[in-house]
């Protein structure tokens, strides 16, 4: 007989599927039963907690109407990943569930280099996707920093989004709010830096029912500066909505402002409906025609007068000649006036420079960290702000010092030249400390984070400084025991008491190359892989997996004692 958790278990009934005990999972956050939904915890989660207990969070980076975004580590492998975690209370929601579902199913169903890569949808208690994770700051943060970007910067930035919302489009899925605050720039050894879409949390999929609405009647879904005018008239939208939207995207780039920014939010919205858009070159004297003439074609109220797809878009922004955009270099001047120049630097170039009559090309260094919150020093002078941050600085050598509590202090030297921007990525280790760890009985193994220690108690292990693990203690005849270390505890030794099994059982932790449905002994048990520990009697046991394709695993037959904890890997064969 298979035990699940303390009290399902498989009955002795004739009928099979009456034996089976009801799924700990869904594998649809949409189809959760209403009824679990009712009963699963509305216990915020923060740094330091571990979920499906194989993701740590690590830190928050933000969230929203749907729920939390944290950096996580796979205490599996040790990978930083990103969770995005509905919030509990919305799961009693079938709208907000069926949303999140889509967002799932839009990501996985891109492909691209510039759109973050989709990892994993896991639903129960919490329910969350599971992304890839991208340091760098967003298009928000270095506007904010920068103000505009110079035109050849902003075009080759706009044509890797066209391709990444081409790839979107050919997929079925239409963004819907495509904003600088959703593009994170990532540096990149060929080009210098990527820029990565991400947040499909108002993705539309072009597959769904057209009578599928993933809002209440009369809601918008989008951000006013940047939304289509079909978006605000509630009408059907397409791919030439994130035309439009990534049009708003590129006018900001170049000016520093999207195309309508004053007023209330209803008077943004009625300048995307009935308004014009200052022309670019009124802003920026030096922005080339041809830019021009793409963003009057891509912010054309009617959706029908703009690029029809992102490729035509790519393929109009590809025929300008980037080579005339960058800045010009600084003027020399002539060998037989270089006296005349030299006096009318000293004397003029401070108020000319005050004035904007010279554009000298900025030279910046943006500075991130990880973690990021850290205290930077630049040339041995404190910065205002801790990072992720931007400085305007001079060309030449600079050395940057970044000091965070509870980590190794790091200093990094950087040559810069004269109008350069560069992204700077310092990793800050965590300082660590030597924890002894004892159970008694002893001759216990031990996990730490998910990872088994060589050895049996008493041992000795490395933990980081100021941060939270999870101690799991394992021996047979006894109840598994987990211990969450605080980053308040500082103790030296961690003594553990093992409480012997009181029921006769064992626990099987399974895993798989692939996601796969677990069977054993012949019965379907609603799990999939990762499994967290599954009660079992003692003795022996056929453990099978299969894949969502119906392909089997090479069945494993495991034999448990009492108490006996057992961690199993069944590898696929390679196609």
């Amino acid at each position: 007989m298979v035990r699940f958790g303390e009290e399902d278990s498989l009955s002795e009934s004739s009928d099979p599927a009456s034996r089976l005990p009801a799924p700990q999972f869904s594998s649809r956050v949409d189809d959760l039963p209403e009824d679990f939904a009712a009963l699963l915890s509305r216990q915020p989660l923060q740094s330091g907690d571990i979920i499906a207990q194989r993701y740590r969070l690590v830190k928050a980076l933000g969230g929203g109407a749907m729920g939390q975004v944290f950096v996580a580590e796979n205490l599996s492998i040790g990978r930083r990943v990103a969770v995005k975690l509905l919030r509990p209370e919305l799961l009693s929601e079938p709208s907000f569930r069926k949303r999140f579902q889509r967002e799932a199913e839009a990501i996985a169903a891109i492909e691209h280099r510039n759109v973050v890569r989709f990892f994993d949808l896991l639903v129960g208690d919490p329910t969350f996707l599971v992304m890839e994770y991208v340091a760098g700051p967003t298009l928000a943060e270095v506007l904010k920093a920068e103000g505009r970007l110079e035109p050849v910067r902003a075009v080759n930035i706009a044509i890797r989004l066209c391709w990444a919302l081409d790839a979107a489009h050919r997929a079925g899925v239409v963004h819907r709010d495509v904003k600088p605050a959703n593009v994170i720039l990532t540096p990149d050894p060929e080009l210098g830096e990527e820029p990565k879409l991400i947040d499909f949390g108002l993705a539309k999929l072009a597959s769904a029912p057209a009578e599928e609405r993933l809002t209440r009647t009369g809601a918008m879904v989008g951000t006013p500066h940047y939304m289509s005018p079909e978006q605000i008239a509630d009408r059907e939208v397409d791919a030439r909505s994130d035309v439009y939207s990534l049009g708003c995207l590129l006018y900001h780039l170049l000016t520093g402002r999207p195309p309508f920014d004053q007023g209330d939010e209803v008077q943004l919205l009625y300048q995307h409906l009935e308004g014009k858009a200052r022309p670019v070159r009124e802003l920026v004297p030096d922005a080339p025609a041809a830019v021009e003439a793409v963003l009057v074609r891509a912010l054309a109220k009617d959706p029908n007068a703009r690029y029809p797809s992102m490729r035509e878009m790519v393929e109009a922004l590809s025929q300008i000649d980037r080579r005339r955009l960058a800045p010009p270099p600084p003027r020399r001047g002539w060998a037989l006036w270089a006296s005349v120049v030299m006096l009318l630097v000293a004397l003029g170039a401070a108020a000319f420079l005050l004035r904007g009559r010279i554009a000298a090309p900025r030279t910046l260094l943006i500075i991130s960290t990880e973690p990021a919150g850290a205290s930077l020093e630049l040339d041995g002078k404190p910065l205002a702000e801790r990072s992720p941050t931007a400085a305007e600085v001079q060309a030449g050598k600079h050395v940057i010092r970044a000091r965070l509590d509870g980590h190794t202090e790091v200093e990094q030297v950087l040559s810069l030249a004269q109008g350069q921007r560069a992204l700077m990525e310092l990793a800050l280790a965590a300082q660590s400390r030597a924890v002894q760890i004892v159970s008694v009985p002893a001759g216990a193994q031990v996990f730490v984070d998910g990872h088994l220690m060589l050895g049996q108690t008493p041992l000795v292990t490395s933990l980081t400084a100021d941060d939270f693990h999870e101690i799991r203690v394992e021996k047979p005849g006894y109840a598994s025991l987990l211990y969450a270390v605080k980053p308040e505890d500082q103790a030296a030794t961690l003594t553990l008491q093992l409480d012997p099994e009181r029921e006769e059982r064992g626990t099987l932790w399974i895993d798989a190359n692939r996601a796969a449905s677990v069977f054993l002994d012949g019965h379907d048990t609603g799990l999939t892989t990762p499994t967290i520990g599954v009660r079992v009697t003692p003795g022996k046991h056929t453990v099978e997996l299969r894949d969502a394709s119906g392909e089997h695993a090479p069945p494993i037959e495991v034999e448990l004692l009492v108490g006996e904890t057992r961690h199993l890997t069944l590898d696929f064969a390679k196609p």
